[in-house]
């Protein structure tokens, strides 16, 4: 019975902001709800929850009565990873993996033919044209590169920063009876080969409790594999002179760190002598990321998961705290114009949080933790200048 019970509560938490519920009872193996819809008319209701109810694993038929609303529903919902995430997920996996290691090649044979054309005396060409000649030896030098086992240790270190990451929200959510979908990774032809992960929710949030510790699972999981992967690998990193770097290199300064950054690569490896950088290693490298992508995710803005934390701790403060944070973003992409990109986006996907169905609900002691230990990270590995 009690086992019917928690079915019974479990879905009836996803029903209730959008149906009043007349009558629960099972009819064999199945679950029956009455319901009448709420402010939505019908058709808006039964598409919502039938989103809702399918991205939780439930199978189930809805049917419109004179009274209403029938719901007949399988309690028991299955657990099944949708195709077009299992492809993003391997298509990112790849571009991690390969993406990084082409660009480099690619800068690096770009500039070979540069330096090739000047000192035989031909006039610049474009870059268009130019990066088209570099491309067949970018080819060959990144599978070259990753024949020797380039590329690997950053790939998975990042890739399972990701995944813990998105993972805390999902498990997390599903703890709370908050439907949300699996993630969605993004590939993308950048430096790091993505643009990190999503999550879609599929219902509110019942109250801020649910709200924080869900939004901090996410980046308290994933900071905490970051850093192991920033400890292990500079262990294996070091510092040399800056002409000493070979084009395909990535020299590291301090200058602009975070201030974990700074105090673990010093605790570990030591101050950079001077006319020298760090020379960081794939896993001290996908670390580094891990952080900055950390606190990104932490900013106070609308539904990253700094808003989401922010919102749960201090409800109307956290509109005036995301457009300050909006404001130094503006002011930072002068130094790193990659701000500019997050500023303009907490615009389009606005500043202010929405309340959750019962912001009075106090905060239990495992909620407040995690939201001040959210913010300590904030602090501790935000990087103001990440990249010039």
């Amino acid at each position: 019975m009690s086992t019917d019970n928690d079915s019974t509560d479990q879905i009836t938490l996803l029903l209730r902001d959008l149906f009043e519920i007349n009558a629960a009872y099972y009819r064999g193996n199945e679950l029956v709800f009455g319901l009448t819809h709420r402010s939505l008319n019908r058709s808006k209701a039964h598409k919502a929850i039938s989103s809702r109810l399918k991205t939780a694993g439930y199978r189930f038929t809805l049917e419109t009565t004179e009274a209403g609303t029938l719901l007949r529903i399988d309690p028991k919902p299955r657990l099944r990873i949708p195709p077009l995430n299992i492809i993003l997920f391997v298509a990112t996996l790849f571009s991690i993996y390969v993406v990084p290691v082409f660009l480099r090649n690619l800068n690096a044979a770009a500039y070979y033919i540069a330096m090739q054309l000047q000192n035989g005396g031909t006039v610049a060409i474009d870059e268009g044209s130019l990066l088209l000649k570099a491309f067949p030896l970018a080819v060959d030098g990144t599978g070259q590169d990753l024949s020797k086992g380039v590329g690997v240790e950053f790939a998975l270190a990042l890739m399972s920063i990701l995944l813990v990451h998105e993972m805390g929200h999902f498990i997390a959510g599903r703890r709370r009876h908050i439907i949300t979908s699996w993630p969605y990774f993004i590939p993308a032809p950048n430096i790091i080969g993505t643009f990190g992960a999503i999550i879609k929710s599929r219902s509110p949030f019942h109250n801020r409790r649910d709200l924080i510790e869900v939004g901090a699972a996410g980046p308290l999981a994933g900071w905490v594999v970051a850093v192991f992967w920033l400890i292990y690998g500079l262990a294996e990193s070091s510092f040399q002179p800056l002409g000493t770097f070979g084009i395909k290199d990535l020299p590291f300064a301090l200058e602009g760190e975070s201030i974990l950054m700074r105090v673990v690569t010093q605790a570990l490896i030591g101050n950079a002598p001077e006319g020298q950088m760090y020379l960081l290693s794939e896993a001290a490298f996908a670390g580094w990321v891990g952080l900055l992508v950390t606190a990104i995710n932490l900013l106070p803005i609308g539904q990253l998961d700094g808003g989401h934390i922010l919102y749960g701790l201090t409800r109307r403060h956290q509109h005036w705290l995301g457009m300050l944070a909006m404001g130094s973003l503006f002011v930072l992409g002068f130094q790193s114009p990659m701000w500019w990109v997050f500023a303009v986006f907490g615009l389009v996907f606005r500043v202010k949080h929405p309340p959750t169905l019962d912001d009075q609900q106090p905060l239990s002691r495992a909620a407040l933790l995690a939201g001040i230990a959210s913010i300590v990270i904030l602090v501790i590995s935000f990087t103001p200048i990440p990249f010039r």
